[in-house]
């Protein structure tokens, strides 16, 4: 029998997310799970300033950002550069090198759409993505990490009091 009905939920209440009332920011950034699949997963993200500022790549991760406000930058590894405003996106296929930084007009909130044939789809770090694609990021001078090397994530998280996206 499906889990998700064992357990006296329905498939309806199971795939529903929200990106209303996302806390905004003085300081730092967040990134909360919306929902995975085996091979797909979803995020909010939330950068007061700043962004993932080195330079990587996802080895087997193809993903995408939607920017639903503020604009941000995104610079690649061929040196070539776009502004992405609000209700556009990018679309990172695997390998792809990149770095983004949100660009001054308030908090950049974006949905970051992943996706990647995993061994594991349940064995997930602190950002609720699988170990085996969060592996695969590499930077430009060869070493593995942490994307928000330099970046928001790096900086005390900081929440505007009462302030949200898209509240109720």
């Amino acid at each position: 029998m499906n889990q998700v009905l064992e357990t006296s939920h329905t498939i309806a209440d199971s795939v529903k997310f929200s990106l209303r009332n996302l806390p905004l920011l003085e300081s730092g950034a967040t990134m909360a799970s919306l929902g995975s699949a085996p091979a797909l997963w979803a995020h909010s993200k939330v950068y007061s300033t700043g962004g993932e500022n080195a330079l990587h790549s996802h080895d087997i991760e193809d993903h995408c950002f939607l920017i639903l406000q503020g604009e941000a930058t995104f610079n690649f590894g061929d040196g070539s550069s776009i502004v992405a405003r609000q209700f556009e996106g990018v679309l990172l296929p695997r390998g792809t090198q990149y770095r983004f930084s949100a660009n001054p007009v308030g908090n950049l909130i974006m949905f970051r759409v992943g996706g990647a044939n995993v061994t594991n789809h349940k064995d997930i770090d602190s950002y609720a993505l699988p170990k085996e694609a969060a592996k695969s990021r590499k930077f430009s001078d060869g070493t593995e990490g942490d994307a928000s090397k330099g970046g928001a994530h790096a900086n005390p998280t900081v929440f505007k009091m009462g302030a949200f996206f898209a509240p109720d």
